[in-house]
């Protein structure tokens, strides 16, 4: 019997020796999967880092795109022929929140820009940082010289109140130059900064860029003598053109060559060198005078070798002005003297007015207390409150546009060489009042008859591109016959112009007494700022052909809205699904990990 024990005991010892031996042989093979799968992991991400090193993608799953470069920005970031050097000075201790969330999006696009060349380098600068009072006022002048006027922010702490200047955007350098990038921006319909200088953050980047790129600027100029907007009435958009183009003002005085490269070759053969258009864009603001036959021959051929214009005419004599002095007056259709022109190019500017439903208030005195008058703010349906505009790049981005006395466009003439866009309309609810008529401030105070209002999307601006004909075809007066010789041309290469029915839409407001100009749009009334400078600008970034600055402005972030319908009728339906649904998903889980588990050990045993 003791040695029947003895028996079992040895091979039990044997066993538990064996199975020991099994447990130590599992452990190393565990550590040896363990450090191998280590291993291969390293490996992997090693691999990654490396060929993300050399390839660059990015997929952006939202509907507008907001996540994703411009095209346009794309292939300009790819040629960049030098390096490129952005200095941001949004960094700080004492930096607001909002701004130093700002400055992460400023950061993750200039990723993206390196991501997309190598030649761009950036850094975030605190220059303020260890400088004493003096020092920190010598450093704000500088940047105010350099076009980034500092910004004060006052909060209030432990310590009591202070102020903390946050200098706005970056300073770009290109080789020998610099120029600044303004990148916090006010939303001009006084909605969170915020937002609005993120969706506006990739054009202020690569404006200046593109600017310090662009070798030679295009020619802008602004017609003189016939009774056009002035300087002073037309600064604000001057300043912003300037950013991009050349810009100037130009008479015509019936000289051949105010438009046009032509000089003497050889005086004496008197022979003449004849040479392109001296500018690419002409603007035409709200010309009072008529244009006599040499002018308009100057400005037709400018367009037949090519030269854009951009008209804005009153046909009428309408203004805010004359309602000043008095309560009404007689506005009567002007004579310009150019409606052939228009008409030879697809359009017809009619000598009348649009009154709108959609429109913008004005004061007016109701009354009087003592010898004080009173007034109230009433509708003025000829102060229109522009929001209807077609879906071309011109106007994408444009949300409203303030006019005053603004007349009606007809397309006319079958040119099929010529395709005719409408960009912006009158509301639904329109009226047309021929002129001559009696415009008077009392129209806002009497309720509108709406029958009379039943005239819909009447157009106020189109395009017209194409190979417009010459005015003068067949019927050149024969004292130009002495001018035949210098290459009339009956037929135009290849152009653009676009008409608009109101010449106060580029007008700027002017403070005589702080003598700033507003901005164009700005109605000192009720203190709105509109699109007018946009819309313009937009107008020559279109007639320079500079796509890219329009695909930009372009760009359209839209916040998605839930379905109310869905809400309503589908209620029950998303609540129990949002429930059930997780919870589902987890079980299946739970019940394959089971499973799985369940496979894998039976195998062992």
């Amino acid at each position: 019997m003791k040695k029947v024990k003895d028996i079992f005991k040895k091979k039990g010892s044997e066993q538990n020796t064996k199975t020991g031996e099994n447990k130590m042989h599992g452990s190393k093979q565990f550590k040896r999967y363990t450090l191998i799968g280590f291993a291969v992991a390293l490996l992997i991400i090693l691999i990654v880092n490396i060929l993300s090193s050399f390839l660059f993608f990015r997929i952006d799953l939202t509907k507008d795109k907001r996540h994703s470069l411009s095209k346009s920005t794309t292939e300009m970031l790819q040629n960049l022929e030098d390096r490129v050097y952005i200095r941001v000075y949004l960094k700080g201790k004492d930096q607001p929140a909002d701004y130093q969330l700002f400055a992460k999006q400023v950061e993750q696009m200039l990723q993206d820009f390196r991501g997309y060349s190598k030649n761009v380098y950036f850094e975030f600068i605190d220059p303020l940082e260890g400088k004493n009072n003096e020092e920190v006022k010598n450093i704000l002048a500088e940047f105010v010289k350099k076009g980034l006027e500092p910004i004060p922010i006052s909060r209030e702490d432990a310590n009591g109140y202070s102020t903390h200047m946050v200098i706005p955007g970056a300073i770009i350098s290109y080789r020998d130059h610099e120029y600044p990038a303004k990148l916090v921006v006010a939303d001009p319909s006084g909605a969170d900064w915020l937002q609005y200088s993120i969706e506006e953050l990739e054009y202020n980047l690569i404006s200046p860029i593109r600017r310090l790129l662009k070798t030679e600027k295009p020619n802008v100029a602004f017609l003189d003598g016939h009774g056009e907007l002035d300087f002073w009435s037309t600064c604000w958009t001057t300043m912003q053109l300037q950013r991009f183009y050349n810009v100037s003002r130009i008479t015509l005085d019936g000289k051949i060559n105010s438009l046009r490269n032509i000089s003497v070759a050889d005086s004496a053969s008197q022979t003449l060198k004849l040479g392109d258009n001296k500018y690419d864009v002409l603007i035409v603001a709200q010309p009072t005078e008529p244009f006599k036959e040499y002018d308009k021959y100057i400005i037709d051929q400018f367009i037949m070798r090519g030269g854009k214009v951009l008209w804005l005419i009153d046909n009428t004599t309408a203004s805010l002005d004359s309602l000043q002095s008095k309560p009404e007056f007689f506005a009567t259709p002007r004579s310009l003297y150019i409606n052939d022109l228009f008409f030879t190019y697809g359009v017809r500017i009619n000598p009348n007015l649009i009154q709108d439903l959609s429109c913008l208030p004005i004061p007016q005195q109701v009354s009087m207390i003592g010898d004080q008058p009173q007034y109230k703010f009433m509708a003025f349906p000829y102060s229109l409150d522009i929001v209807n505009f077609s879906n071309h790049p011109i106007v994408r981005n444009i949300k409203e546009v303030k006019s005053d006395f603004a007349g009606s466009i007809d397309m006319v003439g079958k040119d099929n060489d010529l395709k005719k866009t409408v960009l912006m309309t009158s509301s639904e609810r329109s009226k047309l009042v021929p002129a001559p008529s009696i415009v008077t401030l009392k129209v806002g105070l009497t309720k509108p008859n709406m029958q009379e209002y039943a005239f819909r999307n009447l157009p106020i601006a189109v395009l017209v591109e194409g190979e417009f004909e010459s005015a003068f075809k067949g019927i050149l007066p024969i004292e130009f016959d002495t001018i035949k010789e210098l290459d009339y041309r009956e037929k135009g290469v290849y152009s653009r112009q676009i008409f608009v029915a109101d010449g106060d839409i580029i007008r700027n407001p002017f403070d005589k007494k702080r003598n700033m100009p507003y901005p164009a749009g700005y109605d000192v009334y009720t203190r709105t700022m509109f699109d007018n400078t946009q819309f313009i600008v937009n107008c020559i970034n279109y007639l320079c052909a500079d796509d890219d600055l329009l695909q930009l402005r372009a760009k359209n972030f839209k916040i998605g809205n839930l379905d109310n319908e869905k809400i309503r009728n589908k209620k029950t339906f998303w609540a129990i699904l949002n429930i059930t649904l997780p919870l589902l998903l987890i079980t299946i889980m739970g019940i394959v990990l089971i499973v799985m588990r369940n496979v894998r050990f039976s195998k062992k045993s």
